[in-house]
């Protein structure tokens, strides 16, 4: 008998796989979407964009997850964000909406993974809220790295983290909220302190006990949860 799982997949292995290249939109904000997504393999971006053309990310979701979530569940009648391959290639099962949650309804299991998920991706975006409440530069910066270890981010030796996401100068002022100048001005000073280590085509390495050390709130600091 197939693992509750094994189901999941058999049912997703129906539906027509897409493939997008690195900054293809999936889904355009506003629209409303003909299919769920399922990530088969890659990354995908969420983003809203200010009133000045400013991007900025909301997530950053990976193999396994389903978006736009709250349109499947028939909470909004669009997207409200962007959707956007964020990996040199992303590949998502185009699912039917009412199949996939009358599929999820009658699967307890899958129903308590979703939760996990929805759960685990508040507390993300709670985490970026705090991050961006600072007034700091240097601070914004730091909790939005804490931020990203934890949810992408992989040991690679005792209290080194690598960041999994391919990310840019500007993408972390996108995240942050800073000028691209101070981002990179900042990441600079992180490097010296060897509390981040990165070069051209090289990950970003975080030495998560000297970065927890600079959070202000110890309560953060002792996080442990992989989001």
């Amino acid at each position: 008998m197939m693992s509750p799982q094994e189901q999941f997949d058999a049912f997703l292995a129906a539906f027509p796989v897409r493939t997008f290249a690195k900054g293809e939109i999936i889904i355009f904000q506003g629209e409303a979407p003909r299919n769920a997504y399922v990530i088969k393999s890659g990354t995908v971006k969420a983003y809203n964009l200010s009133v000045s053309g400013d991007e900025k990310p909301v997530a950053f979701t990976t193999a396994g997850s389903a978006f736009p979530t709250s349109w499947i569940f028939g909470k909004v009648p669009s997207a409200i964000y962007y959707f956007e391959a964020f990996s040199p290639e992303v590949s998502v099962y185009a699912v039917n909406r009412d199949e996939y949650v009358a599929f999820i309804k009658n699967q307890p299991e899958l129903i308590y993974q979703q939760m996990s998920e929805l759960l685990v991706d508040q507390l993300g975006k709670s985490m970026r809220l705090n991050a961006l409440q600072h007034s700091r530069a240097s601070d914004k910066l730091i909790y939005t790295l804490h931020y990203l270890a934890l949810s992408h981010g992989k040991q690679t030796a005792p209290q080194q983290i690598e960041i999994t996401l391919d990310l840019t100068h500007q993408d972390f002022a996108n995240l942050t909220g800073l000028t691209r100048e101070t981002a990179a001005t900042e990441l600079n000073k992180l490097k010296h302190q060897g509390v981040i280590n990165y070069g051209k085509n090289q990950p970003y390495q975080l030495n998560f006990s000297k970065l927890n050390a600079m959070l202000n709130d110890q309560f953060v600091a002792d996080l442990t949860v992989k989001l």
